[in-house]
């Protein structure tokens, strides 16, 4: 049955007012009508208690009047399944399909059409389901082809994960982001999601003119989620990505819901997701990024925000400081998931939302002590996090390179080398592309220099580069930034 825990959908609600008021209405004289709760509750309560057959016989007496109501189909078709009466349930179910009903997700996992499983005609809808979710694919892939061409990009799908790919990348770094994608998504499902959103998502990672073209020539800008459209768009494959690929998980999650999640919630989370390391058995580490920076001086000026004012501000109010509120809400999340609390803050949180949106009551559920107890913990928990510098002054480690932010969209693109440089010595060259160092992506002129900034003069290291479409192992003896060693 649709909405065992909540209200039945908004068509049906809707209908209820206005049809089912008369249609219940007793004709006594002085005896209230009963409202479209009362009867929606009733048929929870038949469902419940097993009464299947009042339950098909109130949502019959509906459907006389509202013969395409797709929600209410659905659920009679489940209580005749429950009846038993498998051939009623499956021509039910079809006409709720021809109806518009398309939640097959929840179809594939309702209890209440176990027995329906084997029918041909329920088997036939899921076929259909599986070709209209292709052809939806196929649609949003022509559409980006339409606008940016085909020529340059790779086009994919993922129906297990309901994901399309347009990208501008080489098969060895698309190869690496999906699997990278793959995995986050995987992670999540597992620990926060239940299931990827039953929709299809195009994923695009465009040509650094395409990126340009689509975010208006705003460097700032490095990828968003749009909702309404259905699509991704990343400048490159980096945290960037990640952090939109969170909104993109957690979008689908919020809709089966119901839920709209407050914004320092749905942003501190993506905030998070930008910098993992996802262990071979399974688990998550959150890693600190740039961001801890601006924490970390705020706290020392006294100056970050109460959790209290925090829960309360509204969307604006939060997107007319991002500089600040950004880190601040990375942070707690992080703070969050090194206690190992994260799965269970977020299961409370979507089980109390109705009672409490701010966050507040979930917190106090997963740490089991009054929020205040909590949030001092957290500051505290902030003036111990290690300090992260990203300058490279005179004497630090460089490799000597020039780039530009965005020149590339699967690493860090050299536009220039500096003579005498530790990259003139290991010979790299203008054009290169570096994708790694010592293993580790570097997606992004940012997670370069903080790999760089973590090491000394003297260390050698392991460049992983692009040359004309090859791949190249470079070793490179670090050298001071500026002066020689």
């Amino acid at each position: 049955m649709l909405s065992r825990t909540g209200s039945l959908a908004a068509t049906s609600r809707a209908l209820f007012g206005a049809i089912f008021l008369s249609l219940i209405a007793t004709t006594a004289l002085g005896q209230p009508q009963r409202s479209a709760p009362s009867l929606e509750r009733q048929i929870y309560v038949c469902f419940d208690r097993g009464e299947y057959a009042k339950a098909a016989e109130l949502i019959t007496a509906y459907l006389e009047h509202a013969p395409n109501d797709l929600d209410m189909l659905y659920n009679l078709a489940c209580a005749q399944c429950r009846m038993e009466d498998f051939d009623a349930s499956a021509a039910t179910l079809l006409k709720a399909f021809k109806a518009g009903f398309r939640d097959f997700q929840h179809m594939r996992r309702d209890p209440d059409l176990q027995g329906l499983r084997q029918h041909p005609t329920y088997k036939t809808i899921l076929e259909e389901a599986d070709r209209a979710a292709t052809e939806a694919a196929q649609t949003a892939a022509q559409r980006w082809r339409q606008e940016y061409g085909a020529e340059g990009y790779r086009y994919e799908t993922d129906r297990e994960r309901h994901l399309t790919y347009a990208t501008a990348l080489d098969e060895t770094s698309h190869r690496e982001m999906r699997q990278m994608l793959e995995r986050q998504a995987d992670q999540m499902i597992e620990s926060l999601f239940e299931q990827p959103p039953d929709y299809e998502v195009l994923i695009a990672v465009p040509t650094p003119e395409d990126s340009d073209k689509f975010f208006g020539g705003n460097d700032s800008i490095g990828g968003m989620y749009q909702h309404n459209l259905r699509r991704l768009v990343a400048r490159d494959i980096g945290g960037s990505l990640r952090h939109e690929f969170f909104h993109l998980m957690h979008y689908g999650h919020m809709e089966r819901l119901g839920q709209p999640h407050l914004l320092w919630i749905q942003e501190g989370m993506a905030a998070l997701y930008e910098d993992y390391r996802i262990n071979d058995d399974g688990s998550i580490t959150f890693l600190p990024n740039d961001r801890q920076i601006v924490v970390k001086a705020r706290a020392k000026a006294g100056k970050l925000i109460k959790w209290g004012d925090l829960f309360k501000m509204s969307a604006q109010e939060f997107m007319d400081k991002p500089h600040q509120m950004y880190p601040q809400v990375r942070s707690v999340f992080e703070f969050i998931a090194e206690q190992g609390k994260l799965g269970r803050w977020y299961r409370a949180y979507v089980r109390h939302f109705d009672a409490d949106r701010s966050g507040r009551e979930a917190l106090e559920i997963a740490f089991g002590q009054p929020l205040e107890e909590t949030e001092r913990a957290w500051r505290r928990w902030v003036s111990q996090q290690p300090e992260i510098d990203l300058q490279i002054r005179g004497d630090d480690a460089a490799l000597g390179i020039r780039s530009r932010e965005n020149g590339s969209n699967d690493g860090v693109l050299i536009t220039d080398i500096v003579p005498g440089s530790a990259a003139a010595a290991g010979r790299l060259r203008r054009g290169d592309v570096i994708v790694s160092v010592d293993g580790q992506p570097t997606r992004s002129l940012m997670e370069l220099r903080k790999i760089i900034a973590s090491k000394s003069v003297g260390d050698e290291v392991e460049i992983r580069a692009r040359r004309n479409g090859e791949y190249l192992a470079i070793q490179v003896t670090l050298k001071p930034a500026y002066g020689r060693m």
